[in-house]
């Protein structure tokens, strides 16, 4: 009994480690994996975890999308996650590669790229200030931030 005991946590332990799931960010005292950053603004935070379930933190999309360009072989991962923080909605994450992002000189982002992650296009077109603000999706803001 005891031996089934210790297999099962250790399957339990194995299992957990490899989790796709996010882990919450503790704004103020987490790290920002690219430019070392403390992560203080749920507006602008973002999260990739890897296919072997590695979390890295960021507190922009900017450094997310500067890491992924060091790091091809993530990016290109299909099982890779990305997520980002939905800024109508600060501290929700949600998919990247289904959400759309405003570069609007309004816009205070950490990493000064004045670029914000939103659930839809429409509310990213209704967010814009400046009139030469832009919105992408996903594809589009990685091949242009190369």
């Amino acid at each position: 009994m005891k031996r089934l005991n210790i297999i099962t946590m250790v399957l339990c332990y194995f299992l957990t480690a490899c989790s796709n799931a996010p882990d919450p960010i503790r704004y103020g005292k987490d790290a920002c994996a690219h430019c070392k950053m403390t992560i203080m603004d749920k507006r602008f935070a973002a999260e990739l975890i890897t296919a072997k379930g590695k979390v890295f933190k960021f507190d922009a999309v900017e450094c997310m999308g500067n890491f992924i360009s060091e790091n091809p072989a993530i990016a290109g991962d299909s099982k890779s996650v990305f997520l980002v923080n939905d800024f109508s909605k600060p501290g929700q994450f949600t998919d990247a590669r289904k959400s759309f992002f405003l570069r609007d000189s309004s816009l205070s982002s950490p990493m000064g790229g004045n670029l914000a992650a939103f659930l839809s296009r429409p509310a990213a077109e209704a967010a814009k200030k400046d009139r030469s603000a832009q919105v992408y999706d996903w594809s589009l803001l990685l091949s242009k931030d190369k």
